[in-house]
């Protein structure tokens, strides 16, 4: 199989060094708007099977020629791209998979499930750290349950550095920062504002009890959808020193579209912040900045906890998903964060599956959470021999 990995930031490096390791691939073209970007993803595989090539994604003509020579095209780059490269991997017959969502058009990815399953082939959305692991972690809760109430997501994450760091894109970040969180409440997806309905929940050492609140993501979007036994509540809150850092810059307005004059020249607030924010992390900085002790290390936990009954009897479960940390993760792909390597091989087990023809249904449009039993098996073991562990807790209120 021939996988084009659409994007060569650090998640779709990852995914290269992956895909390249597997026996049932034979080619992955990183492509990128920057050759140079998709030249350093490549090597970065440290593979004979990788490859560069420059893709504008935004080009329909440039999309088709490179579909031509594929078989699975991924979208690693920003999740805009995810309805044109979802109807170009249509029109050229190929696998699709992406690894977030572009909020305003699930539906409409979702809208070309029947056309891909007429022509036998998979488009496979969201399939990350979160959303992703927690999707098949969620999907395996409700079917261990009898009825099924609530979903709550909960997911913090710390980086240690002696300067301002980050292991996310800027502009994605605060996209889902900016846009009201959406949860699913008594059969519909709701929103409410940024930053809303703090609690403390209780994450596992080395986080203890944390404030989270209120964030943007896929999971309360689908989960209705998709997951049923009576389900009547999803949502996901999210905890960390950057939450609270992006809810002060928006209480001073620096993440406002609106322009501004200072000193007589018209500045956007918004564009001002993305600029003087650092940038993700890259592969070669990882190294460099452990060395230099600059980066202490970094670690994230993501919780999936469903409530319902069992037997007649209140049943909570909470599946957690710790670690690995950024430390731990130069062992395995040395230069990947902690972010980039849960994000990007998970997704790339996806894509394998794919590969191997282990992806169930065989065809349509549909996130994780819809995956047979035998393909979620699969994935999870999957996810265990590259450490991606979770643990599984039961009881009443756990």
């Amino acid at each position: 199989m021939r996988v084009l990995i659409v994007g060569s930031g650090a998640q779709g490096a990852v995914m290269a060094h992956h895909l390249g390791r597997s026996n049932a691939v034979d080619e992955v073209v990183c492509a990128d708007i920057s050759l140079d970007r998709a030249r350093k993803a490549a090597r970065f595989a440290k593979s004979r099977k990788a490859r560069a090539i420059r893709l504008d994604a935004g080009k329909p003509k440039e999309l088709a020629r490179a579909l031509h020579t594929t078989d699975i095209v991924v979208n690693a780059a920003l999740p805009r791209f995810n309805l044109p490269l979802t109807r170009a991997a249509l029109a050229a017959g190929v696998h699709y998979q992406d690894l977030a969502a572009d909020y305003g058009k699930i539906s409409a990815q979702l809208a070309h499930s029947k056309a891909f399953e007429r022509k036998g082939r998979i488009g496979l959305m969201q399939c990350g750290g979160s959303p992703g692991v927690t999707n098949v972690l969620a999907r395996e809760a409700v079917e261990a349950l009898d009825t099924v109430e609530a979903i709550r997501l909960r997911l913090i994450s710390k980086l240690e550095a002696t300067r301002p760091l980050s292991t996310w894109s800027v502009e994605v970040a605060l996209e889902d920062m900016e846009e009201p969180p959406a949860v699913f409440r008594d059969g519909r997806v709701v929103r409410v504002p940024p930053f809303s309905e703090e609690e403390v929940f209780n994450f596992p050492e080395p986080f203890g009890p944390q404030p989270v609140v209120q964030h943007m993501h896929e999971e309360p979007i689908t989960f209705g959808r998709f997951l049923g036994k009576g389900l009547r509540y999803v949502d996901l809150k999210m905890g960390g020193h950057h939450v609270y850092q992006m809810k002060e810059a928006m209480g001073l307005g620096l993440l406002s579209r609106k322009p501004v004059k200072v000193d007589g020249v018209s500045v956007v607030p918004r564009d001002v912040l993305i600029a003087v924010s650092p940038p993700a992390l890259t592969p070669a900085d990882v190294p460099r900045l452990l060395k230099a002790g600059v980066l202490k290390d970094a670690t994230g936990c993501h919780v999936v906890q469903v409530e319902g009954t069992k037997g007649g009897a209140r049943t909570v479960l909470r599946y957690t998903a710790l670690g690995p940390s950024l430390r731990e993760v130069q062992a395995w792909i040395p230069g990947a964060t902690n972010m980039s390597y849960k994000v990007g091989v998970s997704a790339a087990i996806m894509t394998e599956m794919m590969a191997r023809n282990q992806i169930e249904p065989m065809g349509g449009v549909f996130p994780p959470e819809c995956l047979s039993a035998d393909a979620r098996a699969v994935f999870l073991e999957r996810l265990k021999a590259n450490h991606i562990p979770f643990q599984i807790a039961e009881g009443s209120g756990v």
